[in-house]
């Protein structure tokens, strides 16, 4: 379900994406799509200005002669005007109006605007919405958009005039619209197959997320649990160790002093109190070091092995240490593990394996970096793994994993066991 979840969630995000992103797509093809229209409509007009009205442009044209405005507008009437081409003006340099298809026009004088006169100059042709309140304009249905084209002209002279002409802007918009239509279906038809292909690519991610999280959820509930585990052994080494060695010190002192000072304490009772205190001693310190050894990080793991072996193995049991210089750098955590797992090996030689000969082997292979703790004991079933005292191997299993490490116990009746850590390097 929690699954399911997910993948539901990144699917509804997706889909969110690719709507913001199909719209501002549709706004973006439509931007370009008038663009594209407009362009159109530049290089008709000018197609037209070079092939009918250039050939036909004289500079008697200039004075108003009636027979070059007369073939002029000819030209014009034939091959420019058309269902959207509505006006054509022809400008000089001052404002005035040389020619226009409306006789009304010709002759009058209006202000050029600056990209008017730019274009007029040499400049590149351009387009904009024309200003239907303008005076030059008034002959116009303000009802209908126009959008005005206007490039320059040279007459066989080489006087500069401007060729301007209006174009019905639905035109443009007729256009704009074929050019969307036929993106939009592209755009959008990717997008949706790119979501539609990431569906079960979310569906697996969101399966490795969750496998992932359990697999968290499962190494903390175990670290919780050791923790635990070790808490309880220290509180019963205590309880069952110092406390009750020093509580039975005290008695004995205590019952001492009623009796009659210290004239009445027999020394092999004062000796034997001694003994006791100094071994609570010893169990204290022990315990300190199995919490945190202290020349672990200061002398290196040979130094730490070397003192836990002297530590824990028993009188009758020969303890041999083999670590083959250099080792490695390793990290913080690598260190600490090694130092747990040759602790919990040897505990559980001398707890469980009656041996005679237990060794350390500590070396790199490769880049891997390996610990051995292998005894000659009575060993155990192969699927038996001691989890009493300390860490537990079940728990140092799911912490060497942790940190991608390998822990393996090969042991067997009668053969002795074996306890193999493997960490990368």
């Amino acid at each position: 379900m929690r699954t399911s979840r997910i993948a539901v969630q990144y699917v509804v995000t997706a889909l969110i994406s690719v709507l913001v992103v199909a719209l501002c797509s549709v706004w973006a093809s439509r931007v370009v799509a008038a663009d594209y229209a407009v362009d159109g409509a530049i290089a008709g007009t000018q197609l037209a200005a070079d092939e009918a009205v250039a050939p036909v442009l004289t500079d008697a044209v200039l004075t108003g002669d009636p027979a070059a405005l007369e073939g002029l507008d000819r030209a014009v009437r034939e091959k420019v005007l058309n269902v959207s081409m509505v006006r054509v003006k022809i400008w000089d340099e001052t404002g005035r109006i040389l020619y226009s298809d409306e006789p009304a026009l010709i002759g009058e004088r209006f202000g050029l605007g600056a990209n008017e006169i730019e274009a007029l100059h040499g400049g590149a042709p351009d387009a904009e919405m024309s200003d239907l309140s303008a005076p030059e304009n008034r002959l116009e249905d303000r009802s209908v958009p126009l959008l005005e084209v206007y490039l320059p002209l040279r007459t066989p002279g080489g006087v500069p005039v401007l060729f301007e002409a209006y174009s019905h802007y639905a035109g443009v918009t007729e256009a704009t619209q074929q050019v969307w239509t036929r993106f939009i279906p592209l755009g959008v038809g990717a997008l949706v197959l790119l979501e539609l292909l990431q569906i079960p690519i979310s569906a697996v991610l969101a399966r490795r997320l969750r496998r992932a999280q359990v697999q968290r959820e499962e190494m903390l509930r175990r670290t919780l649990t050791a923790l635990e585990d070790e808490r309880l052994r220290i509180a019963a080494d205590l309880h069952d160790g110092v406390v009750q060695d020093l509580a039975g010190v005290a008695f004995a002192l205590g019952a001492a002093a009623r009796v009659g000072g210290p004239a009445r304490v027999a020394p092999a009772q004062l000796a034997e109190s001694a003994d006791t205190v100094r071994r609570s001693v010893r169990a204290l310190r022990s315990l300190l070091v199995d919490i945190y050894p202290p020349n672990l990080y200061a002398e290196g793991l040979p130094a730490a092995l070397s003192d836990l072996a002297a530590r824990l193995v028993p009188p009758g049991t020969t303890s041999v240490l083999d670590v083959r210089d250099p080792l490695p750098p390793l990290r913080r955590e690598q260190v600490e593990l090694v130092f747990r797992v040759a602790q919990e090996g040897l505990r559980n030689v001398v707890r469980h394996a009656a041996a005679s000969v237990v060794e350390i082997a500590l070396g790199q292979d490769g880049g891997v970096l390996v610990l051995c703790v292998t005894d000659d004991g009575k060993g155990s079933a192969p699927d038996r793994l001691v989890a009493s005292g300390h860490l537990g191997l079940k728990a140092l299993s799911g912490l060497a994993a942790q940190h991608g490490a390998v822990l393996v116990l090969d042991s067997a009746p009668g053969r002795g066991t074996a306890l193999r850590l493997e960490v990368p390097l």
